[in-house]
C-alpha cells in the first residue's frame, strides 16, 4: 500500500515540476549587475505594447526582475539615480523575440550605456543603428559648419539664430530620412525572417514612401505576421494609401476648443493646411511661426489651416495656452486622445510636426510641407 502511495506521489510531484518548468519557460526574464555602489536603488520597466509596467531594487550589486511573455516586443527601462541625478534619462531598450533568460550588466549613470547577452535580435538592432550613426554626425558636422561649432553647443530656442537652423536641420533630416529608409529596405532583405527587421520597419514606417512600404511588407517572412507590430504596420500602409499625394482626403469629424463639430469638409473651397501638432510637441511649437506667417499672408486668397491637436486626456489647458501663447487664430479641433486621436489614426500618424496641403476639392496635393516650402507652394498656387 505504501509502494502505492509513494507511486501516486512521485507522479503528482513530477506534474507539478513539469508545470513549473513550463510556467518558467514562459517567462522573459532579466538577471543584472551593476556596482554595489548603487544598492538601494531602482531599475523600471515598462513596455507599452504589452502594458508591463515594474520596478526592481538593486541588492547586492544585483537585480532581478521578470514579466510574462507574450509576444515579440521591446522592453524599456530606465534608472531612477540617473534620472533624479540629470533631470532625465535616456531609456535603454532590449528586443527579445522569445521567452528566456537576459543578462544585463547596468550603467546606472548613463542607463543606455548598458550592456546585455543572450538578446540576438538586440544585438541586430545595434547593428542597424550603428549604421546610421554617419548619418547624424554628417548632420552634426553641417550644422556646425554653417553656423558655427559654439553656436551648436549652446544653442537654445531664445537664440535669434534657432528658427533659420532649426529650418536647416529639418531640411537635412529630410534628406537623411530618405537614405535612412533605402537602408532599412536594404537590411529588411538580409534579414526577412528575424524579428527586429518587423520591429524597424513598425517604427520608421513614417519616413518609409508609400510605394515602398508595401514592398518592404512583403519581403518579410511569415514568422512574426501574427504580432500586434504586424498589424500596426498593416494599418500604417493602408493610411499611406488613401492619404498619398493625389487622394481625396478622408473627411473626420471632430470638437473644437468650444466643444463645437467641425467637418473636414466643412472647409470645401478653400485650400486646407491639415496640420497636426500637440502643446507638448518642440518641434511642432517651433514650426508653428512659420504656419501663422503663412495664414497672415494667404488667408484672405482662399487659404486656411485646419489644427489637429494631439494633446492628452485632460490636457485641454495646456492646449488652449498654447493656442493663445502662439497665436494660432484658424480653427483647432482634439478628441484629447494623444496619440489615439481617432484623426491621427486615420491618417496614420507616427511623429508629429506632420501636415498635408488640400486643394480646393479636398485632394492632397503635398505631405509634410513646411517653412520655405509652404511660402513658396502657397506662392504659386496663388500667383495661377
Amino acid at each position: 500500500m505504501k509502494k502505492i502511495v509513494l507511486a501516486i506521489l512521485f507522479v503528482s510531484v513530477s506534474k507539478l515540476v513539469i508545470a513549473q518548468t513550463a510556467t518558467e519557460k514562459q517567462l522573459v526574464i532579466f538577471k543584472g549587475i551593476t556596482d554595489t555602489a548603487y544598492n538601494g536603488k531602482q531599475l523600471v520597466l515598462y513596455n507599452k505594447t504589452t502594458g508591463d509596467h515594474d520596478s526592481v531594487t538593486v541588492a547586492n550589486g544585483g537585480f532581478e526582475l521578470s514579466v510574462p511573455y507574450k509576444e515579440p516586443t521591446r522592453y524599456m527601462f530606465y534608472s531612477k539615480y540617473e534620472l533624479k541625478k540629470k533631470g532625465g534619462y535616456s531609456p535603454y531598450g532590449i528586443l527579445i523575440s522569445k521567452p528566456g533568460t537576459i543578462h544585463l550588466k547596468a550603467d546606472m549613470e548613463t542607463l543606455a550605456n548598458s550592456v546585455i547577452t543572450d538578446a540576438p535580435e538586440n544585438e541586430l538592432l545595434s547593428e542597424f543603428m550603428k549604421g546610421g550613426l554617419p548619418l547624424r554626425q554628417q548632420i552634426q558636422d553641417k550644422l556646425k559648419e554653417k553656423f558655427g561649432a559654439d553656436v551648436m553647443e549652446h544653442l537654445n530656442q531664445k537664440d535669434p539664430k534657432f528658427p533659420e537652423i532649426y529650418q536647416y536641420y529639418n531640411e537635412l533630416n529630410e534628406a537623411g530620412n530618405k537614405s535612412e529608409a533605402e537602408r532599412l529596405g536594404s537590411f529588411i532583405k538580409q534579414h526577412p525572417d528575424a524579428f527586429v527587421s518587423v520591429y524597424l520597419l513598425n517604427t520608421m514606417i513614417a519616413v518609409v514612401p508609400a510605394e515602398k512600404a508595401q514592398f518592404y511588407y512583403n519581403e518579410l517572412g511569415p514568422s512574426y505576421k501574427t504580432t500586434s507590430y504586424n498589424q500596426s504596420i498593416l494599418k500604417a500602409i493602408e493610411a499611406k494609401k488613401v492619404t498619398a499625394i493625389g487622394k481625396m482626403a478622408p473627411d473626420f469629424e471632430q470638437p473644437d476648443t468650444s466643444g463645437k463639430m467641425v467637418k473636414l469638409s466643412d472647409f470645401k473651397g478653400k485650400y486646407v493646411l491639415l496640420d497636426f501638432w500637440a502643446s507638448w510637441c518642440g518641434p511642432c511649437r517651433e514650426e508653428n511661426p512659420n504656419v501663422v506667417k503663412a495664414y497672415a499672408l494667404y488667408k484672405d486668397k482662399g487659404f486656411t489651416v485646419l489644427g489637429v491637436s494631439l494633446d492628452q486626456p485632460g490636457g485641454k489647458a495646456a492646449w488652449l495656452n498654447a493656442i493663445h501663447h502662439d497665436q494660432l487664430t484658424w480653427t483647432q479641433v482634439s478628441d484629447l486622445k494623444f496619440w489615439n486621436n481617432e484623426v491621427a489614426k486615420l491618417y496614420g500618424i507616427r511623429a508629429i510636426p506632420q501636415n498635408f496641403l488640400l486643394d480646393k476639392e479636398g485632394k492632397i496635393i503635398a505631405v509634410n510641407i513646411k517653412g520655405d516650402e509652404l511660402d513658396k507652394k502657397l506662392q504659386e498656387i496663388f500667383r495661377r
